[in-house]
């Protein structure tokens, strides 16, 4: 719900260093807008939103991009309804 992405913390870093190669990934993981999307989830909605929220998340870009399609547009469009959707219940508080 802010502007400024998240920075992404050295043992995040260092674990999807370690992580993604196992699972046969590659480095155009967008770190910062997961976090923001599980920060979103967690402050706006409620904190068990955020584990589920990125779960669905990918389960959605995996979807969409089996194609060998790029991940940034479907991850920025899923990040937006989160967004929307925790900024909305916090203006109903």
């Amino acid at each position: 719900m802010t502007s400024e992405p998240t920075a992404v913390p050295e043992p995040l870093q260092a674990w999807l260093a370690e992580l993604a190669p196992l699972l046969g990934l590659h480095d155009e993981i967008d770190v910062p807008t997961v976090l923001d999307v599980a920060r979103d989830a967690a402050h706006g909605i409620a904190r068990p939103a955020a584990p589920l929220t990125t779960f669905v998340l990918g389960l959605a870009v995996g979807r969409s991009t089996a194609g060998g399609a790029n991940v940034g547009p479907e991850l920025a469009r899923l990040a937006a309804i989160v967004q929307a959707r925790a900024l909305r219940d916090v203006g109903q508080a």
